[in-house]
């Protein structure tokens, strides 16, 4: 329990980042820019039990821009679960996402693509979607700069050390593949505690953690799916953060806040 529990808040951050179908929003590093599409590390996130066929899969995110202009985000989806790529062993460039595979099989198609006409102020959630083969059940905003892979190597950026969790892995106390139990919500400064934990699957390079993936079929995801239903306005910025059932909370780095889409989110309930 206590390996499943007591992780760091950086890890939970991630996870939180992490969730999340069309990234809608950056603001990338000032005066970079990238050589074509570059890809945000350590982002792809694996959903199952979406109640959409047309969601359901692995994602992965790129961006290009040049410094003073439009942000294009491009949301790659393999309708294979859980088909990742290889963060932190084989780094893909952005340019190496669409119709490409992934561990598991399938390729990575355009989902989504939107256009940040203003990086990171205000965001602006589902307005910055020009292209969609579904409807999403989050958007997801980005007011810094993430770490990218890119050609252009001056745009990569290295995560920090942070204490204990990381000790574990290092050590190798941490298998590389354990769950986070999620046991409650809070939407806008309200918890909401879940009646059955929702396990967070993730993966780490015996370095750091890279990899999230969800299963909102379970009777845990299921309660955080009718939390968020139930306690946030549809389409709305929402300051977000969860609990562990080990007493740890944690939240979106201050960088980051989301919007859910009620009716798409709706369908995932079973």
């Amino acid at each position: 329990m206590l390996r499943k529990a007591a992780l760091s808040a950086a890890v939970g951050a991630m996870a939180v980042v992490a969730v999340g179908c069309a990234l809608t929003d950056y603001r990338g590093w000032a005066s970079h820019q990238t050589q074509s599409e570059a890809r945000l590390w350590g982002s792809e996130i694996a959903f199952s039990g979406t109640g959409d066929a047309n969601t359901d899969g692995t994602y992965s995110y790129t961006v290009k821009y040049y410094p003073g202009s439009n942000v294009t985000i491009n949301s790659y989806r393999n309708a294979v679960f859980a088909s990742i790529s290889r963060d932190a062993m084989v780094d893909r460039d952005g340019d190496d996402i669409q119709g490409r595979g992934g561990s598991l099989g399938g390729k990575f198609q355009k989902q989504w693509v939107s256009v940040d006409a203003t990086p990171g102020v205000p965001c602006e959630f589902f307005a910055n979607i020009t292209f969609s083969k579904a409807t999403p059940q989050l958007a997801l905003c980005n007011d810094a700069p993430s770490e990218e892979v890119d050609k252009d190597l001056d745009l990569q950026d290295a995560f920090a050390s942070v204490g204990d969790f990381f000790a574990q892995i290092w050590s190798g106390a941490l298998a590389k593949s354990f769950s986070l139990q999620v046991s409650s919500v809070t939407i806008n400064g309200t918890a909401i505690p879940l009646a059955n934990a929702a396990n967070l699957d993730l993966r780490h390079n015996g370095i750091r953690p890279t990899n999230v993936m969800i299963d909102l079929s379970t009777p845990g995801g299921q309660d955080l799916v009718r939390a968020l239903l139930n306690n946030r306005p549809d389409r709305q910025p929402v300051t977000l953060s969860v609990g562990t059932s080990g007493g740890m909370t944690f939240g979106l780095p201050a960088s980051f806040t989301a919007a859910f889409a009620h009716a798409s989110l709706q369908k995932a309930l079973k």
